[in-house]
């Protein structure tokens, strides 16, 4: 007999999406700062409809629609510290290796 205060727990965002001043990072892909699930984006313009994009989400993996594998950390604002993989530092938005996503100028501002 289960236990009356057994419950199971949902699933919770950390952000409160009653807090307006929070601004949600840009997508990988469609570099929109939009409530969407990442990992499923299948955007093929930028949010602004001014691009092409420049990557595609495949099986949770971020990739150029090249064929090259890019580095998910690389796009976050903290960068990506790891300098034995320097080739797949590359900005998922426009291609640069100046910087990731979220500081693409393409990028949706927040």
């Amino acid at each position: 007999m289960a236990n009356s205060n057994d419950q199971r727990k949902k699933p919770r965002s950390f952000r409160d999406p009653t807090n307006q001043s929070l601004t949600l990072p840009c997508c990988t892909v469609c570099l929109s700062r939009a409530s969407h699930y990442i990992v499923e984006c299948n955007a093929s313009r930028t949010w602004d409809n001014l691009f092409d994009t420049f990557s595609q989400c495949i099986q949770k993996g971020l990739w150029a629609k090249d064929g090259r594998q890019l580095c998910t950390a690389w796009q976050r604002d903290d960068s990506c510290s790891i300098t034995q993989h320097n080739n797949v530092h590359i900005c998922s938005g426009c291609g640069s290796t100046e910087h990731g996503a979220q500081q693409c100028a393409r990028a949706q501002k927040a």
